[in-house]
């Protein structure tokens, strides 16, 4: 019994001076889960000439910082779109592989569109004779000090 009651005081001991330690943790994850606003789109059977030619499908997913929110300074989606296009055609590398061109792209749209403090880029690369096989790339990037994306 003795040794029932020293277990369960020491284990809220324990959790008690956890919280005291860090409430900055605590009060980060619960700023983080007060609000958000996320945005998908898809951009289906998209043509591609790098690494031979294929057929993407793009999911690109983002969570808005709070001052755009506040400010009501959303980007448009057909911008976005516009600029993975210009993106794919000016892309120069021919042999970097997907990954390393989602990570690129990824890059590209958080620092042209300062509004998304977190950005996540699914690109499904169809099969083709060559590459028989479904492949995809997730890249996600959250700025320094901001929220990342919960879906």
């Amino acid at each position: 019994m003795k040794l029932r009651f020293l277990c369960i005081f020491l284990s809220t001991l324990i959790l008690s001076f956890q919280i005291f330690i860090s409430p900055a943790i605590s009060q980060t994850l619960t700023q983080c889960q007060k609000h958000q606003e996320v945005f998908a789109f898809n951009i289906p059977n998209y043509p591609i000439q790098h690494i031979g030619g294929a057929i993407l499908n793009i999911k690109v997913t983002y969570r808005m910082t709070p001052e755009a929110i506040l400010e009501n300074n959303y980007p448009d989606i057909l911008s976005i779109q516009k600029d993975i296009d210009q993106f794919f055609i000016g892309y120069a590398n021919e042999s970097d592989y997907w990954e390393i061109m989602n990570k690129k792209l990824v890059k590209m749209l958080l620092d042209k569109y300062p509004q998304m403090s977190s950005l996540r880029v699914k690109i499904d690369v169809m099969p083709t004779v060559e590459e028989p096989l479904y492949r995809s790339s997730i890249v996600s990037s959250t700025r320094p000090e901001s929220c990342d994306l919960r879906l």
